[in-house]
């Protein structure tokens, strides 16, 4: 970037003489290469997200669907308070588990169902906003439930799961008949849900449930030679950076004047010295001294 503002800055300053320190392909070419180191960040934020806090998993569903007897099973732990009494569960109970070299973070919610219990209800919306936060969301499902009460829920989780992985979960299977699972397989038969039967108090088709979960994750691989950003901030400044540095391109391929490519790669170069330390302008005029033939 350095390197790309000290010829814009040469342009401007040698504009009305015959001096050409760079052509628009050129040019082209370094945002070019600073655009993919760029995105190459940016990409790796999941798995960078993933390494430090773990792949959030929302455990989602109505009242007595069994995800607290999930979440103990996926934990191998009696992490959360499993009762038949509706409402249990009223606040989010999270945990992190390895599995198979990936880290997650689970998220057990309260019970989804309208209540007019003030606090049952605060916990429910926090469900809500912990499905908003998931990468990956389990919807548990009771298979002795009508099918008509799960398309009813439905309405209220599928605004919330745009860019998210769903997998179904069919727990209590081991209560349904062969016919009975076959009717709860066309629910939602047009969506392209992953789906899964289990029995979560008989921990049958568990381990399945893991793969399951570890393939929807989708991690990219990484090398030891990878710079993988696990900060927020970092990402966020990057994504900014990214947006001025598409906006430059789209100026050099229409022939925009300097002038205003020049005020565009000064907040590159802001939000990059955000991370690594102020650019000053003596870093660009030392920059240019000691590549150029220019008097001072």
């Amino acid at each position: 970037m350095i390197d790309f503002a000290s010829l814009i800055e040469l342009e401007l300053d040698f504009s009305e003489e015959d001096v050409a320190f760079a052509d628009r392909k050129q040019l082209l070419q370094l945002i070019e290469s600073v655009e993919n180191s760029v995105h190459k960040l940016t990409s790796s934020f999941q798995i960078g997200n993933a390494l430090k806090n773990g792949i959030p998993v929302a455990i989602v569903g109505e009242t007595n669907a069994g995800k607290s007897t999930l979440l103990n099973a996926l934990l191998h732990d009696e992490k959360a308070i499993v009762s038949d009494i509706h409402g249990t569960t009223r606040d989010a109970i999270e945990d992190t588990i390895n599995l198979q070299g990936v880290s997650f973070r689970f998220i057990d919610t309260a019970g989804i169902r309208d209540t007019s219990d003030r606090i049952e209800s605060q916990g429910i919306e926090l469900a809500y906003k912990k499905l908003d936060q998931a990468s990956i969301v389990l919807w548990v499902i009771d298979s002795t439930s009508p099918n008509k009460k799960t398309a009813d829920l439905g309405k209220n989780i599928f605004p919330h799961i745009q860019d998210k992985k769903l997998i179904l979960v069919f727990n209590k299977s081991d209560l349904l008949s062969t016919k009975e699972k076959q009717e709860k397989e066309q629910l939602f038969a047009e969506k392209p849900f992953d789906r899964i039967f289990i029995s979560a108090r008989q921990n049958e088709h568990i381990s399945e449930l893991e793969n399951l979960i570890v393939t929807s994750a989708q991690l990219s691989n990484i090398d030891n030679n990878d710079i993988v950003v696990t900060n927020a901030r970092h990402y966020e400044i990057l994504i900014k950076s990214l947006d001025t540095i598409h906006r430059v391109q789209q100026s050099l391929n229409d022939g925009i004047s300097a002038d205003f490519i020049a005020q565009d790669i000064r907040e590159i170069i802001h939000y990059i010295g955000e991370i690594t330390g102020e650019i000053s302008t003596t870093d660009i005029l030392s920059n240019i001294f000691s590549k150029f033939c220019i008097g001072k």
